[in-house]
């Protein structure tokens, strides 16, 4: 059968017996075109193709002479072991089909740039449309994933999301933002509490108090109009700290128990594969309410070989409430500190300067009573 495959190569040949010479006047003669012609001591060497190969040999064996294989160049070969050996051309169409269909499942997820705290989003966000490594995907799930991406604009400025031969690429670019500062609108300032003006910081309005001056709560301190020498009203909108010395008093009751809810230390974990876009369940617990659930995807791989699967692992963590009886220097630092936060609450930018604590014990708890003496502004838009 290897004739068959003659078509396909170039060859050289010798041919050797009587008068070698008319061998190659008869192959002329009948449109066998050779090349590369030597004359040599037991006959002649020449180039044909593989086509001719079959009426060279017919010639040979007319005319009495010898043809013999000197050299053979060409797949020829190759397809001669491949038709002896049918079984390596099947596994290769096979194994093309293979390729070819296992490329429509998730190998991998390259996500680029993004930060480990952003990788772990985008992870949960492609999970939610059915994007794992082992999914099957879809165009309809892509461009889910890649809507819902875009409308991450706290992360993303840019993003675009490409599946190409079993991978998927994540391309993107940081969220920039730039602060657009907006007109103050026209509403006058006032005392948010009676005290003493230390410092004016105004940037629009007209200013109605000065530095030194005793004011009380609700007093006007920055105005929006104004009037002219003509008598006609100048608008302008108020905005501007005006920094002043104030002494204000805090209160705050703990009570000397207090339940709260804490991890109890008990865990369940569920593991789920996903593998050549199935979904297979080892272990399902029905979970009580209020537990803390932690997921972690993980891509499988075979050594450094990715595959078309990956492990999805909750962790269950069980909650309980606890009854805690608090010291009495605890309970009185906790009372303390809601003292602070009160003050911090409605003073953000509070300094403090000096404070007067006292803490009263009580069968239920510690009632704690500060008086702050601190720096702050005190303009507000609420009378």
């Amino acid at each position: 059968m290897k004739h068959k495959f003659w078509i396909v190569d170039r060859f050289r040949f010798r041919i050797t017996g009587k008068d070698p010479q008319r061998f190659v006047s008869f192959a002329a003669a009948r449109g066998i075109r050779l090349a590369g012609l030597r004359r040599e001591k037991t006959g002649i060497t020449a180039l044909a193709f593989g086509a001719d190969h079959a009426a060279l040999t017919a010639l040979a064996v007319e005319g009495g002479w010898q043809l013999s294989l000197v050299r053979r160049r060409g797949p020829g070969r190759l397809l001669e072991a491949l038709l002896a050996r049918p079984g390596l051309a099947v596994g290769g169409i096979l194994f093309l089909m293979l390729l070819h269909f296992l490329t429509a499942f998730v190998w991998m997820i390259d996500f680029g740039t993004l930060e480990p705290q952003a990788q772990d989003r985008m992870r949960e966000l492609l999970a939610g449309c059915g994007i794992t490594e082992g999914a099957c995907m879809s165009r309809e799930n892509l461009q889910t994933a890649q809507t819902l991406a875009l409308q991450q604009s706290d992360i993303f400025g840019w993003i675009t999301l490409n599946f190409t031969d079993g991978c998927l690429w994540i391309e993107s670019t940081p969220a920039e933002y730039q602060a657009i500062r907006a007109d103050p609108p026209l509403q006058p300032l006032y005392a948010k509490e009676a005290s003493t003006i230390l410092a004016v910081q105004t940037q629009s309005g007209f200013t109605a108090v000065a530095p030194g001056q005793s004011v009380e709560k609700g007093q006007l301190l920055v105005d929006v109009v104004r009037l002219d020498r003509d008598g006609k009203e100048i608008l302008q909108g108020a905005s501007g700290k005006i920094l002043a010395r104030i002494e204000k008093t805090y209160t705050a009751f703990q009570p000397r128990q207090n339940t709260q809810t804490f991890l109890s230390g008990q865990y369940f974990v569920e593991t789920q594969y996903m593998i050549l876009g199935h979904t297979f369940l080892q272990k399902a617990t029905p979970l009580p309410e209020g537990t803390l659930v932690q997921t972690d995807w993980e891509p499988l791989q075979l050594g450094r070989l990715r595959l078309p699967a990956s492990r999805c692992q909750k962790t269950a963590w069980l909650r309980e409430e606890e009854t805690l009886t608090y010291t009495e220097e605890t309970a009185a630092a906790l009372a303390k500190r809601a003292c602070r936060a009160q003050l911090y609450a409605e003073f953000p930018d509070a300094e403090i300067q000096a404070q007067q604590t006292q803490v009263e014990s009580a069968p239920e708890g510690y009632t704690c009573t500060i008086t702050y003496q601190f720096h702050a502004n005190i303009a507000s838009a609420q009378p």
